[in-house]
């Protein structure tokens, strides 16, 4: 099958307006035994002996910048640190990404921040670098974290915001075309923070792909035989409208106590045509030309609710801490399409259906962390989580027969699947001079089931019961070398629909699942060593292993169906055996002050599949690069440029081809930070596309994706209003609960 995806160039254009403004901070006084110096001296028989805390370093799996050592960023601003950050890129308009991925949290002071993207981006743009202790970056986050995301970086003040107020609003423009006016506000004092955000979208989009396909099956003689040949194009016409609000509020009545709420509400909405021009040759069953054409119109709706509710019980600040959180969400889907199908070969007829999609999904957590320092070298951790998710799915059709709309039972399904898991977890982290072991133990119970009202037969239920141990540990000399050495195990468990052998039927294939499905067993092993220089940057090298049992994967395949009578192609799960990849990754930054650093990032790794009969294997070398390269000049222009190439990569009898890209950008800093202009240009020589291959032994399959991803961005943003920092008494030492 060869697929091309044509799209608009795109180029948009940003104009913002935030209320807030130039920073003051009053002049402290701290108490004499309340500050801890980031310079310790001793005296020792009249010798002064003064030992400087490294300016990076690693701890258990944190690494760790120590932002107030580094005076070359004491000028700047948040997003300056960050820079210097290990792994951490900031683009010029705010983007956040740890080691090439965006799927990370940015936590302030060990708590996730909760902020929106305009809100993080404004936070870290204004906020100065002298407000900050250190930042903590982690890239494979225990079970402690409760977190999804691939990394966490966490920001741990050595002030904290006394009062501010400021209001921005903004407005994106697309030649897609697209708009989106936007607009926050967030007001604190010494113990509320409100932080507020709306926006809303317009989106209009066209597109078009032309793709083909073959199906094999077996002859009368057992033979492996062409059974037919697919050709389509497809043209689709489609708007989206977008409104949304999310709010958040903190309540601190004192040092020890804090109170959080956030809550969203956002909408999406729109009207879509598309249309298809199909042709398909049988060569067995129903042999034949068929050519034929299919419109449908819909009108979407996806509503989104999330929510949250968090507290926190400080008993010291020495680390004894207890955390309390509860989040949940409710999402519904909505999608009616009224669709008809136009043969002309081998004889004039319509199909024609209308179906009116609905799936509404509530999860809710429950979670509770409990920190205990149990010497000025160890601290133990313990909590305990549970969450209850239930999902409704209904796809009512009906088919027009004899010029009326009757119920089709086959084309129609129904189910719930309510999933339920219960887990704790026990964590010990000691320092032993420079050596820290932190080892984690967390035991998890998961149950899954789905009810079918309609087809009772296929009601499936699965339960789980499995430890999840890890252990880290790292070492760091006084020269700044880190040594890092770790291992985690991961269990992906099946749910109850991909373990349900219920059939959905589509008009030219269909879905099943699989009951045979096993968990899924990953074994992480790292080891790594960095050399940091306070006036070079740094040097790394990884060694990684990431082994995975019976990984799911989602098969493309064909067989004879009687519901079609003929060979269709069909999808489900299957464990694929044993998979692993193995390699190594080298990083290198060069920073020889706060305002300057390139970078070179470098993944080489083997990728090998082998199923459990051993009739199927591939084994493949893949490689990945990136340059980024920041600056800072005349401390108001700042200037980014990064490329990246990733080398094709696959699963089981499916191959993703190479993709790359260069970018580029600057920003430039005027009144103090009240005033910021930038311009961006993103896949500058249009390199990006995308290339897939399917090769099963039934089902052969070619596409390629392409489309204009060059786009130029650029706009400004003005700040006005007040922030106010107040000293913690704890500065330069560790933030309570590390």
């Amino acid at each position: 099958m060869n697929t091309r995806i044509l799209f608009p160039t795109a180029a948009f254009v940003m104009l913002s307006v935030a209320v807030f403004a130039q920073v003051e901070i009053p002049e402290v006084k701290p108490k004499a035994d309340s500050l801890q110096m980031a310079v310790d001296t001793l005296l020792l028989e009249g010798i002064t002996i003064t030992a400087e805390r490294p300016l990076f370093s690693v701890e258990g799996e944190k690494t760790l910048y120590q932002v107030s050592d580094d005076p070359t960023v004491q000028g700047g601003v948040a997003s300056d640190a960050l820079q210097n950050a290990p792994g951490v890129s900031v683009d010029v308009e705010g983007n956040i990404t740890l080691r090439g991925t965006s799927s990370v949290e940015i936590w302030i002071n060990d708590q996730p921040s909760n902020l929106t993207e305009e809100n993080l981006k404004a936070y870290i743009q204004t906020l100065p670098a002298n407000a900050i202790d250190r930042i903590e970056v982690i890239t494979n986050p225990s079970a402690r974290y409760a977190t999804t995301a691939d990394g966490i970086i966490n920001i741990v003040m050595n002030t904290k915001i006394k009062r501010n107020e400021f209001f921005c609003f903004g407005t994106n423009v697309s030649s897609q075309p697209y708009v989106m006016p936007w607009a926050s506000y967030v007001w604190k004092n010494d113990k509320w923070t409100v932080n507020a955000y709306a926006n809303t979208y317009w989106y209009h989009g066209k597109g078009e792909a032309h793709s083909e396909k073959d199906l094999y099956g077996e002859d009368e003689e057992g033979n492996q035989v062409l059974t037919s040949h697919l050709k389509s194009s497809m043209f689709n016409n489609y708007a989206t409208y977008s409104p949304g609000v999310n709010l958040n509020l903190t309540y601190t009545p004192d040092k020890m106590n804090t109170f959080s709420l956030y809550a969203m509400f956002w909408d999406s909405f729109g009207p879509s045509e598309v249309r298809q021009e199909r042709e398909r040759i049988e060569y067995i069953e129903q042999s034949g030309e068929y050519k034929y054409s299919i419109e449908n119109k819909s009108n979407s709706n996806y509503l989104f609710l999330p929510y949250g509710l968090n507290y926190q019980h400080k008993f010291d600040e020495e680390g004894h801490n207890l955390t309390l959180r509860m989040n949940g969400s409710i999402t519904r889907s909505a999608l009616p399409i009224d669709y008809h199908k136009i043969y002309t070969l081998p004889s004039p007829y319509e199909r024609a259906f209308v179906m009116d999609y609905v799936s509404t999904n509530i999860p809710i957590n429950a979670r509770v962390d409990y920190n205990l320092p149990y010497s000025k070298n160890g601290e133990f951790g313990m909590g305990i989580n549970a969450g209850w998710e239930g999902k409704n799915e209904c796809s009512p059709l009906d088919s027009l027969a004899n010029g009326v709309y009757v119920h089709d039972s086959v084309m129609s399904y129904r189910f719930r699947q309510v999933d339920h898991h219960l887990g704790g977890y026990f964590q010990v982290r000691h320092r032993f001079g420079n050596f820290t072991v932190q080892p984690t133990l967390s035991l998890r119970y998961y149950r899954t089931g789905i009810v079918y009202p309609d087809a009772p037969n296929y009601d499936s239920t699965a339960y789980y019961f499995y430890p999840l141990p890890s252990l880290h540990l790292s070492y760091h000399t006084q020269s700044m070398h880190n040594f890092k050495l770790s291992y985690s195990m991961r269990i992906q468990n099946p749910y109850a629909e991909q373990l349900s052998p219920f059939i959905k039927f589509d008009e030219e294939s269909y879905a099943t699942g699989n009951p045979k499905l096993k968990q899924v067993f990953t074994h992480n092993i790292e080891a790594s060593w960095t050399k940091y220089w306070d006036d070079f940057g740094s040097v790394g090298l990884t060694g990684y292993y990431k082994g995975k049992q019976n990984e799911i994967n989602k098969i493309t395949d064909a067989a004879y169906h009687e519901h079609y009578g003929r060979v269709v192609s069909f999808n489900w799960p299957v464990n694929v055996g044993r998979s692993y990849n193995a390699g190594g990754e080298f990083n290198m930054m060069y920073r020889p002050n706060g305002m300057f650093n390139l970078r070179f990032y470098a993944n080489l790794y083997e990728s090998y599949i082998k199923t459990d009969d051993a009739l199927e294997s591939s084994e493949m070398l893949c490689y990945s690069f990136r340059l980024n390269l920041w600056t800072k000049l005349w401390d108001r222009l700042e200037v980014h440029a990064s490329a990246y190439y990733n080398s094709p990569t696959q699963t089981l009898f499916w191959k993703k081809g190479a993709n790359y890209s260069v970018d580029c950008g600057m920003r430039a800093d005027f009144f103090d930070h009240k005033l910021s202009v930038f311009v961006n240009g993103y896949d500058l020589f249009g390199l990006l596309k995308q290339d897939t291959y399917i090769d099963s032994p039934t089902v052969t399959v070619s596409e390629t994706s392409r489309y204009n991803s060059s786009c130029v961005c650029a706009g400004f943003t003005l700040r006005f209003g007040n922030i106010e920092l107040e000293n913690e008494a704890q500065n330069g030492g560790e933030a309570a609960g590390q």
